[in-house]
């Protein structure tokens, strides 16, 4: 005989631990959902975005969402965010659209969508433009430096 536990015995541990952690999940969404939601301006995320768009989010209203929107564009150019930061921030903040549906209002493939905003990938202009025109924003060129001199 081995010393080794059984397989019988390290399938009841696995299903004991994957019961517990539906359970604490279940425990977190209750206290999330039990919490009263405020109705100011959306925050936008600081770090690298990990919020995800859902069925129950919304959009935001108009003077909300050119607020966003600016600020977006703001850290944009100030290199806080990268494009497909950038795009995914207004993607599930501003508009609160999932991956699917955004990409068919953009009319670029879903997969197109998502390399962009994981920054993979080298896309040309027309698309990009695509994807952000649903905000007002078209890509271009901007100078790097206030004290840019231009030589004419």
């Amino acid at each position: 005989m081995s010393d080794k536990p059984s397989t019988a015995e390290t399938a009841k541990e696995t299903i004991a631990r994957l019961r517990a952690n539906r359970q604490q999940r279940n425990e977190v969404a209750t206290d999330t959902q039990q919490r009263p939601q405020s109705k100011n301006v959306p925050q936008l995320q600081t770090e690298q975005s990990t919020k995800r768009a859902s069925k129950l989010s919304g959009g935001v209203n108009t003077v909300e969402r050119k607020n966003a929107i600016h600020a977006v564009t703001q850290r944009l150019l100030h290199g806080e965010l990268s494009q497909g930061q950038a795009l995914k921030t207004l993607r599930v903040e501003v508009l609160g659209l999932t991956q699917d549906r955004y990409a068919t209002l953009a009319k670029v493939s879903r997969k197109t969508l998502s390399d962009v905003e994981n920054d993979r990938g080298s896309f040309k202009t027309d698309i990009l433009d695509r994807l952000f025109k649903p905000f007002g924003l078209k890509v271009g060129i901007v100078p790097i430096s206030t004290g840019t001199t231009w030589l004419l």
